[in-house]
C-alpha cells in the first residue's frame, strides 16, 4: 500500500465535556476520534483516543457537529492542514501531519483489549 495525502482538522468541541476531535479524511469519509485533551506534540507522548461515527468529507468544513456521544454543539479549528496517511489498517494507522500545531509521524493503535472503539494515540519519534 503507497502513502495518499489528504486533509485534517482538529477541533474544539464545545459539547457535553469539552474536548477535542481530531478529524480525517480517508478514502471518502471524515473519520473522527475525540480526545479530552489537546494532541500530543512530543516524541513519544500519547493521548486515549475514542473513534466516534464517520462523517461524509465536505462536512470537515463545518462549525457545528452532532455526535452520539456528546450531542450538538460548535466547533472551532484547533489546527489544520495536510495528511499523509502511511498506513491504514483496521488495527494500526500511522500518520504524518503537516500542520501548525501538528506535525511529524503518529500512530494510532487500536487498544482491542478494552471495551469500546479505542485507541491510542503517539507522537512517534522521527527515524533518519
Amino acid at each position: 500500500m503507497h502513502a495518499t495525502v489528504s486533509h485534517y482538522v482538529v477541533h474544539q468541541h464545545k459539547a457535553g465535556r469539552s474536548h477535542f476531535d481530531l478529524r480525517v479524511i480517508e478514502s471518502g469519509i471524515l473519520r473522527s476520534w475525540s480526545l479530552l485533551k489537546e494532541p500530543p506534540c512530543r516524541n513519544g507522548e500519547r493521548r486515549l483516543a475514542i473513534e466516534r461515527e464517520n462523517f461524509p468529507a465536505e462536512s470537515i468544513k463545518s462549525s457545528i457537529f452532532e455526535e452520539e456521544a456528546f450531542g450538538r454543539g460548535r466547533v472551532t479549528v484547533w489546527d489544520e492542514g495536510e495528511v499523509e496517511i502511511i498506513t491504514s489498517l483496521p488495527k494500526r494507522l500511522i500518520l504524518r501531519f503537516s500542520g501548525k500545531k501538528l506535525s511529524g509521524k503518529y500512530e494510532f493503535r487500536r487498544m482491542i483489549w478494552y471495551p469500546g472503539n479505542r485507541w491510542l494515540l503517539t507522537k512517534l519519534k522521527e527515524t533518519i
